[in-house]
This record gives C-alpha cells, sequence and structure tokens, in this order.
C-alpha cells in the first residue's frame, strides 16, 4: 500500500511540476488530464489513479452498506476479517502482476492503479451481491 501511495504523490508532483498551467489550482490540472487521459504517461497515470480513487470511494460505500445489512454482530466481523483478507490479496496479486515499482518504469503508476481498480470494481461487486442475502436483490 505503501509503494501506492508512494506512486500516486510522485505522479501527482511530476504534474505540479510541469505546469499544465502556470499557477493553476491542482483540481485545475487534474481536471485537464481526465479530459485527455491519451495524451501522455503522465495523464495515464494520473487518469488511471482516478479510476481506481472513484472504484475506491463506491467500494467503501457498498462496505458500510453491507455491513449494515448484517443480521448480528458475528456476520458483521465475518465480513470485516474478509474484507481485510481481500485487501492483502489484492495488494499481492497487483504486486505479483506488476512486480515492484524500484524494478519498473513510468507505466508501473498505470498499470498498478488499473490492477487495483479491477480488483476493487469486482470486490464491489461482490459486496452488492453478498447484501442482498439469500433473498436476492429486487435492483437485479
Amino acid at each position: 500500500m505503501k509503494n501506492i501511495v508512494q506512486a500516486i504523490v510522485l505522479t501527482a508532483g511530476m504534474l505540479l511540476a510541469s505546469g499544465a498551467q502556470a499557477g493553476a489550482a491542482p483540481d485545475a490540472a487534474m481536471q485537464e488530464a481526465l479530459q485527455d487521459c491519451d495524451r501522455n504517461q503522465m495523464n495515464m497515470n494520473l487518469c488511471a489513479a482516478h479510476r481506481h480513487q472513484q472504484a475506491d470511494q463506491a467500494l467503501n460505500r457498498q462496505y458500510r452498506e453491507t455491513l449494515a445489512k448484517q443480521s448480528d454482530d458475528a456476520a458483521r466481523q465475518r465480513v470485516r476479517v474478509a474484507q481485510r483478507a481481500w485487501i492483502v490479496f489484492r495488494d499481492k496479486d497487483c504486486l505479483a502482476s506488476n512486480g515492484p515499482r524500484e524494478e519498473s518504469g513510468s507505466i508501473w503508476p498505470l498499470l498498478q492503479a488499473d490492477c487495483l481498480a479491477r480488483h476493487t470494481e469486482r470486490r464491489t461487486e461482490d459486496l452488492k451481491l453478498q447484501a442482498c442475502g439469500m433473498e436476492g436483490c429486487a435492483e437485479r
């Protein structure tokens, strides 16, 4: 997880250092990058990090909803334990796929954020199904 944060901070620092628009707010520079994700490696990295951030926010909302729908404390604890184990799996799986940051190049933040986003989106769907329980979901 520390490597992910370092990569995002490094990418954001590169964006600010590049002076996308001198004096422009970081949010404006990020919005500009999101409008043209294929422009360069930095934009691709920022867009992938943004996708992962959005997926993580959706996961957190769904996780809270899934916990709230559990019938008792023991069920909630099982969800918590499973979620913690999933986080470890996700991080190790992406590391296995992409290798450590130190052994990669400028594309590593893109690959890592994409891997994390894909895992996170799948986990969100799994938690949605779990929240539905035996009765199923009316929304499907």
